[in-house]
Parts: C-alpha cells; structure tokens; sequence
C-alpha cells in the first residue's frame, strides 16, 4: 500500500478529490488475493504531481475543429435508450437498463427534467445525459486544476462534450503514454475501432447528416451501457450490496433495486462507501464534487444542496438515478477538459503534441484511455486497471 503521507503537502479537501483512499498499487492487486477484484483494484489513482517524461513526437494529425452545437439532437434520445436497452442487456441476459424503476427512494434530482417524468429505465437515464453531455461546456475540475497543467479559472477554458472533439488514435503505442497496464494489440484494436467509428459518426454529424447524430448517440449510449454493467449492475442487488446498504441507510431511506451499495476494504473510512450505477462516494468534497457543482450550472433551477453523508446517500443512490447517471457521463468530460486545457504533455495525448508545443485547446483530439493520476479518470476499466477489465469492456461494445 501507499504510504499517506506522500501527500502529507496536499490540502485535505485537494486529497478527497484526488485520491478518495489510500489505494493499493497495480502489484499489490496482482499479488495480494484479499484485495483483488475490490474497486480500489478497479479504479488505481496515483499522484498526479510527477515529473514529465520526455513524450517521442507523434505524426501530426489534423481533427476537424469542435463545435457546441449538440450534434446528436434532442429527438433522438429515447428511440436510442430503446436501442441501448435492447442491445446491452442481451448481451448481459439480464433486464437491468430496460427494467422500468419505481420512483419510491428518489432524491430532488429525479425530478428534475420533465422529459424523463414517464421514462423510468436506466437506459433513458443514460441515452438521456448522454444526449444532454454532447452540448459543449466549459468543465469544472476545482481546486486540482494546477495539479494537471490548468488554469485555475473555468473561465478560461476550452468548452468540451462528448463530441466537441475527435478522438485520438489508440494503439499499444499510444497506450504506452496515457495508461499503466498497457493491453495487448488486439484490445487496443477494439478501442481504436471505437474511435474510429466516433470521428466517422462525428464528421457526419457536423455536416448535418441525421445518421450521423443517431450514431453518435448509439455509440456513446451503448459506451456507458455497457460500462454500467461493468461498474454495478452485474451485482446491484446481492446479500452483499443489501448488507451495505442497511448499515449505512439514513432515516426513511430504503435501497432501491438495481443501486449497488459496496464498502471497498481497501479504502480509507471517508472513501470506502461506494453507490450506485457509476459507483460515487456519498461525499461532497469526494469524486461527486466536480459532477455536484456542474450540476447546479447545468440545472440552477433544480439544485441539488451539499450535505452530510446522510444527506447525499440519497442523491447518489436514488432510484432513479439521474444524478449518478448524469455524473458518470460527465466524468468523461472532465478528463477531456484536462486533455484539452492542460498545458503540460503528461496530461494529454501524444497526438496533440506539435514539435515542441501542445497544439491549440481547439485542435486537439481526446481518449477515454488516461491513467487517474494524470488525467482525472474515475473508471478503472478505461485505463485497463485489473490488466483486463478493458478488453470486457470493449468485448461488450464489440462482442463480433
């Protein structure tokens, strides 16, 4: 395990954010059988305050500049939820994003958006931020933004989205500088095919062709479909998750079906709880914050006020699932803003590198493949934490 005072220099709220545990290297997960498969062995984070290896200059590449017009089109959401449901749950035999939930333990972020009042599956939960997460935006990252080569100031930062850039090349090359335990050729193959087939949908899309904006979205449903399913939805509702639930559950509070509950051992007290669809800490200065204050700019006239434990177990484990869901896409945007904004070549990819500069916030490409420590990235299987949780991943979106 890693020693905490490491991070001695740090400020407490400034270690929340970064690091919600004390966690266990990539060694310790191969080596010691107790803490294999916990979620600290799933989403390895590591100090982001390093020295900047030399990157080798890549061959340019030229992506087709960014827009902040939403390319996947408010239409379209709910025929692409039907899409996802369908889709990922077959590959799954289970019911869990096409199961329609009841409204029962639900916080104020459920009711939030009149266009979900009678779409109850997670799967329009999904289909639905994903939609809303396309529209660019300038991402907050708060009081780390230093620690990843940024502005302290949202202000001045390039908006992004999930389709405000392209994205980058991936390959066992690639993979080298942006994350730890480099995959094999082939599963680096299936994540180049997803950015492949991103940039195809995205050029489409920004010359208003409608199935390119019908792509984008089934893509990207099917993304965090299936990464649902990798993150809870395979053990939501075990003894294990109901027993986690009952010891931790606020007064009037009940879990509702499909809202995983896991304590992590391998995390410290204030980080070991973890709830629901994306798997979020029930703390305000944890992983939540950055996804919590966006979210009060997104939605001012549904805010969402910051509490105790007991007071955001709620939010982050309701029912429904609108802010869980909402977060987990947003998560992406805010490793994308620092791939975008950084000024460092540690906290971008290879590709945006120009000579000896980074080229413009405006130019550059993104991925999904970035180690926590240097580009703030909550899921473990996106930067192949276990040594093969991405290449499951990836099998979901392409089992052909």
């Amino acid at each position: 395990m890693k020693k905490l005072n490491k991070y001695k220099t740090l400020p407490a709220v400034l270690l929340l954010l970064l690091l919600t545990s004390c966690v266990p290297t990539e060694e310790d997960c191969k080596n010691n059988p107790e803490i294999q498969g916990s979620k600290a062995c799933q989403e390895v984070e590591d100090d982001p305050i390093e020295e900047t290896p030399d990157i080798p200059t890549p061959s340019p590449v030229t992506p087709t500049p960014p827009t902040s017009a939403d390319p996947i089109g408010d239409g379209s959401w709910q025929e692409n939820a039907d899409y996802i449901a369908d889709l990922v749950d077959g590959r799954f035999y289970n019911d869990e994003l096409s199961k329609y939930r009841k409204a029962e333990s639900y916080s104020r972020g459920d009711s939030c958006h009149t266009e979900l009042q009678n779409a109850n599956r997670f799967a329009d939960t999904i289909s639905f931020f994903v939609n809303k997460l396309s529209t660019a935006q300038k991402v907050q990252i708060q009081g780390i933004a230093s620690y990843y080569g940024m502005s302290s100031s949202d202000a001045n930062y390039f908006p992004v989205s999930l389709t405000s850039h392209p994205l980058c090349r991936v390959s066992t090359g690639t993979l080298s500088n942006t994350i730890r335990n480099v995959p094999g050729s082939i599963t680096a193959g299936l994540a180049n095919r997803f950015a492949a087939d991103h940039n195809r949908y995205r050029a489409q899309a920004l010359a208003g062709d409608v199935a390119g904006k019908t792509g984008l979205g089934k893509l990207w449903g099917t993304f965090f479909g299936c990464l649902s399913y990798s993150e809870s939805l395979s053990t939501a509702d075990t003894s294990s998750s109901a027993n986690v639930a009952s010891r931790y559950a606020p007064a009037g509070y009940r879990k509702p079906a499909g809202v995983k509950f896991y304590e992590d051992p391998a995390q410290n007290e204030a980080s070991r709880l973890n709830i629901g669809m994306f798997q979020f800490t029930p703390t305000y200065t944890g992983n939540i914050n950055p996804c919590f204050r966006q979210w009060n700019r997104d939605y001012p006239s549904c805010p969402i006020a910051r509490g105790d434990q007991g007071q955001m177990i709620p939010v982050v484990g309701s029912s429904l699932q609108h802010f869980n869901a909402y977060c987990g896409v947003h998560k992406l945007l805010q490793t994308f803003a620092v791939q975008v904004n950084s000024s460092k070549t540690r906290n971008t990819h290879p590709d945006n590198i120009s000579g000896s500069s980074l080229k413009s916030a405006g130019q550059r490409c993104v991925t999904p493949h970035f180690y926590a420590g240097w580009a703030y990235n909550h899921f473990g299987p996106l930067q192949n934490s276990t040594g093969s949780n991405l290449n499951k991943l990836l099998r979901c979106i392409y089992p052909n």
